[in-house]
């Protein structure tokens, strides 16, 4: 059985699993408060600043962690030099914590946004947490990965993938990068890397069919979509998007990407 588009660290554990691959969804995702475990490796090697343009062509910046980890995404921007601006001042107000603003999600998720000193103008959003104490928990673990990431760049273009990876938390995700470099979807957590690779099996069974997702209300105006699997369970959640509309453009984009790109 072929799983084409995986990156090398995810086929090698999904030949361990893939006889079990209609069955994906008993690795539940972990929603365990009391294990949190912050990942070192993470936050000491360096992450990086990636640009890309979004479907609605405006130019968007991600900040990866060491570990490959999406822990924050911008607003949309006019043109690449905004967007490099943009970065250039997550930089200066994302090293400090006070900056960071919690937000509550419609589903219960919470999330938190970088917002800048001088005008209020939110900076970076970061992906979906189970509960709001690990939300609070992520801005100190963040906060660092700022501080220490001077790389930046464009995000590699042309090859959609699922890519699984140990956490900031110590638990594994794994996430969907799309043909523009944009990353679509994030996991719930796992306590293995054995369940991120059954989830994202389980993101390819449900992923193609388009009463599986739900776009929700976040904060600020903000909307984002999730993804449940057969069981009902929430397997995948999206960004934030600044209007309904464009989430429900990316929930379209999304559906293509994993009907025609990562097929099995």
């Amino acid at each position: 059985m072929n799983f084409p588009k995986l990156t090398p660290v995810l086929l090698s554990t999904l030949a361990l699993v893939a006889c079990g691959a209609d069955q994906a969804e008993l690795a539940a995702p972990g929603t365990d408060d009391l294990n949190y475990e912050v990942n070192n490796d993470a936050l000491t090697t360096k992450g990086k600043f990636e640009t890309f343009v979004g479907k609605d062509g405006k130019t968007y910046f991600h900040l990866l962690a060491g570990n490959g980890e999406k822990v924050l995404q911008s607003q949309g921007y006019a043109t690449q030099g905004s967007a490099v601006a943009g970065i250039e001042s997550l930089k200066a107000n994302g090293q400090d914590a006070s900056k960071y603003l919690l937000r509550e999600a419609s589903d219960g998720a919470w999330y938190f946004v970088v917002a800048s000193a001088a005008n209020g103008e939110i900076l970076g959003i970061s992906e979906m947490y189970v509960s709001q104490s690990n939300a609070t928990r992520a801005m100190g673990s963040v906060a660092t990965v700022v501080k220490q990431t001077v790389e930046q760049g464009l995000a590699l273009t042309g090859d959609a993938k699922f890519e699984v990876f140990k956490g900031l938390d110590s638990r594994y995700y794994f996430h969907v990068r799309a043909l523009n470099g944009e990353i679509v979807l994030q996991s719930q957590s796992y306590s293995s890397r054995t369940g991120a690779v059954n989830g994202a099996i389980s993101v390819q069974n449900n992923g193609s069919d388009a009463t599986k997702y739900t776009v929700l209300p976040a904060a600020d105006g903000s909307f984002y979509f999730t993804l449940k699997a057969a069981n009902g369970a929430i397997i995948a959640r999206s960004e934030t998007y600044a209007s309904k509309a464009g989430a429900q453009r990316a929930v379209a984009g999304v559906l293509e990407l994993l009907k025609t790109q990562l097929t099995r």
